[in-house]
């Protein structure tokens, strides 16, 4: 049997597009995310207050709950299983509008830049545009929020350097 391996960094091309799963938001993604990290607004657990108070109408996910969601959701395509070797940054976060249970959402990625790294020649680093959106029973589309992502990347003649006192990324 072969082991399951994602794409190296020279597979990838820039404007390369991926489309994820749907996932569907439920209250216990609500809670279980709130309750771990102490996001305990009012906005997200109070449904008369945000009926009233909010123009939401119904308790929201915090915004930060959407990143690692939408990351997950590209994770489980697979692309860089074994290839992917440090998280670098997450840059232009923009919310437009909020999720709320029941909503389903889904993330297309697109490649935007590569570049090969200055310090190691076996390593490439690559940034892509995270766009959330959510989506209708009529498979209508809703733009939730977008950021893009950087991340260092394995070459497909990557072996592990160890030099002293060097930054390894």
């Amino acid at each position: 049997m072969s082991e399951i391996r994602g794409k190296y960094f020279e597979e990838f091309q820039e404007g390369d597009t991926y489309l994820t799963s749907r996932r569907t938001l439920r209250e216990a993604d609500l809670m279980d995310f709130c309750n771990l990290c102490w996001f305990n607004l009012s906005m997200f657990f109070d449904e008369i207050y945000a009926e009233k108070e909010m123009p939401y109408k119904s308790p929201v996910f915090p915004g930060p709950f959407i990143i690692p969601l939408a990351i997950g959701l590209f994770l489980k395509l697979g692309v860089y299983e074994r290839t992917v070797i440090a998280l670098l940054g997450i840059q232009n976060l923009k919310f437009k509008t909020s999720l709320r249970v029941g909503d389903t959402m889904e993330v297309e990625v697109i490649i935007l830049t590569k570049k090969d790294s200055k310090t190691y020649s076996n390593r490439g680093i690559m940034c892509s545009l995270f766009s959330i959106n959510k989506v209708h029973h009529d498979l209508s589309k809703e733009f939730i929020m977008s950021f893009e992502m950087t991340h260092l990347l394995k070459k497909k003649d990557f072996t592990i350097q160890l030099l002293k006192n060097k930054n390894p990324f």
